[in-house]
């Protein structure tokens, strides 16, 4: 596959339609690419809304402008599109309130909202809008987000580290929407996911960091996700490129329980999992995989990969 390979952005607007046409439009385009809704507008110029849409491996993405409106997810739409995905939606821009079930919800611009679709909701914005929605697989979002999310939440960006991490975040998405390479997607995705994992540990209280601290550590991940094939990688190596000592390295990774070796290695095998999966790597062996990666034999993948997993490489590629 070319190295310049573009992944295919979707893309709805209501802003050449008729005004009675737009709602019944932006209903039906919702429920093909994200999820069923209803919509209302009480703007004098109707509903003026542009929806950007991308598909990844584990991981949908949509970046939505608009004017004042509101969304309603109801019983009857969740039993006719069903769906137990998570979404995490950044609100930008515009003030807005969500609803679901008892809980009433108050939101600014920076704010990150965790909320179920199997669960009726009502979304609303008081003015001009940016929206970005992450659609997660409810497993995925349990592994590295929040792992048991009964009711809606919101995330505010109230500390340095945050909003830090929050702005990254949306400039991340926005640069990845203008460019969406396809080369670049799976690093992307293992960003975002990192990244959201971030900002809503640290609304839970399970690490705290300062907002140095914390575009350290966003570095050295950014580092590692691009060097995953050099063999030669190390800690020392990324420390350097961090500009940190190899101990300061390891104290940033040990304040999210973990380590820099190990979080290379669960890198690298994540992309090998994903590799050995994907009918791009299916023209690749076993040996080629293990090498793109960065693992110097196939026999430390194979040892690896069977620990982590508890299958063979062999074994997920007949899969």
């Amino acid at each position: 596959m070319p190295a310049t390979t573009v992944l295919e952005t979707r893309r709805a607007s209501t802003l050449d339609l008729p005004v009675e046409q737009r709602l019944a439009f932006w209903d039906d385009y919702n429920a093909s690419i994200l999820v069923g809704l209803k919509c209302s507008s009480f703007a004098q110029t109707g509903l003026t809304a542009t929806q950007d849409n991308l598909c990844l491996d584990r991981l949908r993405l949509a970046r939505i402008d608009g004017n004042e409106h509101v969304v309603e997810r109801s019983l009857p739409m969740i039993r006719s599109t069903p769906s137990e995905s998570i979404f995490v939606a950044l609100v930008q821009h515009s003030q807005s309130f969500f609803y679901q079930g008892d809980n009433c919800l108050l939101l600014q611009p920076g704010d990150l909202l965790l909320y179920r679709n199997d669960k009726p909701y009502l979304f609303g914005f008081s003015g001009p809008m940016r929206l970005f929605i992450f659609d997660m697989p409810a497993s995925d979002f349990a592994e590295h987000c929040l792992r048991d999310l009964q009711g809606a939440v919101r995330v505010g960006a109230e500390s340095p580290v945050q909003r830090l991490l929050v702005r990254s975040l949306g400039e991340r998405v926005d640069g990845f929407f203008d460019a969406p390479r396809h080369e670049q997607a799976a690093r992307f995705q293992t960003e975002t996911y990192d990244l959201l994992a971030s900002i809503i540990s640290d609304h839970a209280g399970e690490h705290r960091a300062s907002a140095l601290s914390a575009a350290y550590l966003l570095a050295a991940k950014q580092y590692i996700q691009q060097h995953l094939d050099d063999p030669a990688l190390s800690c020392e190596q990324v420390a350097a490129a961090t500009g940190v000592s190899s101990r300061h390295l390891a104290r940033l990774f040990a304040q999210e329980g973990g380590a820099p070796g190990r979080y290379l290695l669960e890198k690298r095998l994540a992309r090998a999992r994903q590799m050995l999966a994907s009918p791009m790597g299916a023209r690749l062996g076993v040996a080629e995989i293990a090498y793109c990666n960065g693992f110097s034999s196939q026999a430390h993948f194979a040892r690896s990969f069977k620990a982590r997993y508890g299958v063979t490489p062999s074994e997920v590629r007949r899969g």
